[in-house]
């Protein structure tokens, strides 16, 4: 055992001495973490949204327009000239707003005025802004009709001719409007509901988690496929054979290289679920237990894989080609840069055939939908089972000199 522990100790002390190897397991992941993280997983929601408007007619009503775009917190409006407005869509605003001139003029005289929204189909947000536009021009419509309709009632009261005492369309447009306040005359209640409470665990849980889970599991794998390359690197400059000379078995070398990757790959797991926490704050201590068993697990399937691929590939070069390539698409498949949620139901059984999708249907339940060890036995089963299967594979397969 001691030979064995002091193999695998060498192995990983010897992660610190190259700086090259320290960029690749330290330095670059962080990095990548960090620069997926921050641009893509924060929500569009969580800035203000400027909208431009051009208001031509300056009435009541186009001020009607302007407040109600105005009042949400994550909106600023900003007054612009038509051609400014549209020159700002072009250039990356969601969406512009402009009110034409006479736009009250023509809401007095029953003449259909036409509120134009310019928008950007790209930018989801726009959606948002053309729903209080046509909120607001609602309220001004009922508002007019309900104006109109007073003028006709007494107007026909008082034998078809409109009395000079009475109140006039803006005054029945103001008194119409009152029954706005404080509440609109008809209601909406909207609620949420979720299929359970570890999807609303989900939806709380902040936007960088994704990326948080998914990088960690891409580098656990690739980490370990590459540090298995260094048995390759070892028997092409003969220090395995010095090694088989020595007092220590062939069984205690390869246990001793075993658990070197294993250690490497849980260090660099911990690094990343750090980073995830730390900076992102990802939840990874919901459930403490689940996620080592998984990430366990994890370690020793991409150990074994990396040992496998070790054993069959003929020298370090083909390995060091084929490790990019293979964790690439592994992570690809595996819901690692996307949730696996929103590939087609095809994608998602290939995941199951993979270990980091296996490991990220499991880091999901824990992390993000906050579920316990019950919901990780099945992937931690089909992990080790994968891990069984590569060692066998691989150490029988795998040759010393």
């Amino acid at each position: 055992m001691r030979r064995v522990v002091a193999i695998a100790a060498l192995n990983f002390t010897q992660l610190f001495r190259d700086r090259s190897e320290l960029v690749s397991v330290i330095v670059l992941p962080l990095m990548l973490t960090w620069v997926f993280g921050s641009a893509f997983g924060s929500s569009a929601a969580e800035g203000r949204i400027v909208v431009p408007i051009a208001d031509l007619d300056g009435s009541r009503y186009s001020r009607v327009v302007i407040a109600a775009i105005d009042e949400p917190e994550a909106i600023e409006v900003e007054k612009v000239t038509p051609a400014e407005a549209y020159r700002r869509v072009r250039e990356g605003s969601a969406v512009a707003v402009i009110i034409p001139r006479r736009f009250g003029e023509d809401i007095e005289h029953n003449r259909r005025p036409h509120i134009e929204t310019v928008r950007d189909p790209s930018a989801t947000e726009g959606q948002a802004v053309v729903e209080l536009v046509q909120g607001a021009a609602g309220r001004i419509a009922a508002n007019a009709e309900a104006a109109r309709v007073s003028v006709a009632v007494i107007s026909q009261g008082a034998g078809g001719v409109y009395p000079s005492n009475a109140p006039d369309f803006r005054t029945l447009y103001t008194q119409a409007d009152r029954f706005w306040n404080p509440d609109p005359p008809v209601g909406l209640t909207t609620k949420v509901v979720s299929a359970s409470s570890s999807r609303a665990s989900e939806m709380k849980a902040p936007s960088n988690t994704q990326y948080s889970l998914g990088f960690t599991v891409f580098f656990v794998v690739m980490i370990a496929l590459g540090s298995a390359g260094g048995i390759l690197e070892e028997r092409e400059l003969g220090t395995l054979r010095r090694l088989l000379s020595s007092r220590a078995s062939r069984r205690e070398i390869i246990a001793g290289k075993v658990v070197g990757v294993a250690a490497v790959a849980s260090f660099e797991a911990l690094i990343l679920v750090g980073f995830g926490a730390l900076v992102f704050g990802v939840p990874w201590g919901n459930a403490p237990l689940a996620v080592a068993l998984v990430l366990g697990a994890l370690v020793l399937a991409a150990t074994g894989l990396g040992i496998m691929l070790s054993a069959l590939m003929k020298t370090r070069s083909q390995l060091s080609a084929l490790v990019p390539v293979l964790s690439t698409a592994m992570a690809m498949l595996g819901g690692c840069y996307w949730p696996l949620d929103i590939t087609p139901p095809v994608m998602q059984q290939i995941a199951r055939f993979t270990p980091t999708g296996w490991a990220m249907i499991a880091l999901k339940d824990t992390v993000a939908r906050g579920m316990g060890v019950e919901a990780v036995l099945l992937p931690v089963g089909v992990l080790l089972g994968m891990a069984a299967l590569f060692f066998v594979v691989g150490i029988a397969r795998l040759r010393l000199e």
